[in-house]
């Protein structure tokens, strides 16, 4: 069918997405910078690239690829060097103008207020307050180490200290506290939808906060129309997602998502969808239309079991018990009985982090 490029291969969202694009007769090729550990083990062929010489390895990469074939990219590094190249090749992204806009938190809630859409409030003396990075791209933090909760003053003087390498790049705000919901959606190049799917994160590891551990496709038409409105007055064109908790905007995340894997319990058509647009033959949709299934659950291994673990050490027995029902009625993210190497991998990669 063609040849198409994926990024971030060393990244566990990804392997899914690789496995179905081969299973629907693509070739796919790998891109990822030197020394990482490759999780998907069905690629065409992998690049390394280096971070110091980005530019000029993408462009040799490029020369082996033509207006034919298609590009998904992820990385932040990777998208903008791609906004500048321009390759000759089948792709969309968004402006990096855009992306920065969309990323800088300050800008992003003004704009969303702009739309009637709820957004934290700022604050430096209402508790429980969040102390995070107003822009967290390229920061090499991981994500739970990127903003700090104070209950109190002393707690806030501490979540100041911790950040003080980033003070002219923080954010302060109430606390918001509810469910988290994430809605990614895919726009053409009028910015107009083409494909959604919206997710609840019902289990965190860390549990004190983190990325999703167990997640589960859900639909509230009131925050799909919030995230359509926000990424079309930003002219998006691509993929991005959108978080929420509760009713009010938390970020935009310009790049792959953790619980992506899930497009793919759920049924999506979101990455054909995406071929679709570079072929000039995508259909647009409404956001009365919910194109995946609803309530189907994914987990990841082992963060689920780790999540369990720490809600027993605290205590939480409820927490754990439906922990441990989410797992059981759940499907691991990562794992297929036909090709379990991608997750064994992913494993290994874990042990080398550690």
């Amino acid at each position: 069918m063609g040849k198409i490029i994926i990024d971030s291969v060393d990244k566990r969202m990804t392997a899914p997405l690789v496995e179905y694009l081969i299973n629907i007769g693509y070739q796919v090729y790998g891109i990822v910078f030197e020394g990482s550990i490759v999780i998907s083990n069905r690629l065409y062929s992998i690049f390394e690239i280096s971070k110091e010489n980005l530019k000029e390895d993408l462009l040799k990469l490029f020369n082996n690829f033509t207006m034919d074939d298609y590009l998904l990219v992820g990385n932040p590094l990777i998208i903008k060097a791609v906004d500048e190249i321009k390759p000759k090749i089948k792709y969309i992204i968004p402006k990096q103008e855009t992306v920065l806009k969309a990323t800088n938190k300050k800008q992003l809630m003004d704009l969303a207020l702009n739309l009637d859409i709820n957004v934290p409030q700022n604050t430096t003396s209402k508790y429980p307050l969040i102390v995070k990075l107003n822009v967290s791209e390229n920061v090499n933090l991981k994500a739970h180490q990127r903003y700090k909760i104070a209950t109190n003053k002393e707690e806030y003087n501490k979540a100041l200290a911790f950040f003080d390498e980033y003070k002219d790049n923080l954010i302060i705000q109430e606390y918001v506290e509810g469910d988290a919901f994430g809605v990614s959606m895919l726009l053409d190049h009028n910015s107009k939808l083409v494909d959604y799917i919206m997710h609840e994160r019902l289990v965190e590891y860390p549990i004190s906060g983190g990325p999703s551990a167990i997640c589960i496709s859900r639909y509230k038409k009131e925050l799909v129309l919030h995230a359509y409105k926000l990424l079309r007055e930003l002219r998006w064109t691509g993929y991005a997602m959108v978080e929420f908790k509760g009713d009010y905007l938390m970020e935009i995340n310009p790049r792959y998502w953790g619980s992506m894997p899930l497009l793919f319990i759920a049924e999506s058509a979101f990455f054909k969808n995406y071929i679709k647009i570079l072929d000039n033959k995508h259909n647009n949709i409404d956001i009365n239309d919910i194109p995946y299934k609803l309530n189907r659950k994914i987990y990841y291994f082992p963060q689920g079991y780790l999540a369990l673990v720490s809600y027993i050490k605290k205590g939480k027995i409820v927490q754990a018990l439906k922990t441990l029902a989410n797992i059981i009625t759940a499907k691991e993210g990562i794992f297929r009985i036909k090709n379990p190497i991608p997750f064994v991998n992913y494993l290994k990669s874990l042990l080398k982090r550690k």
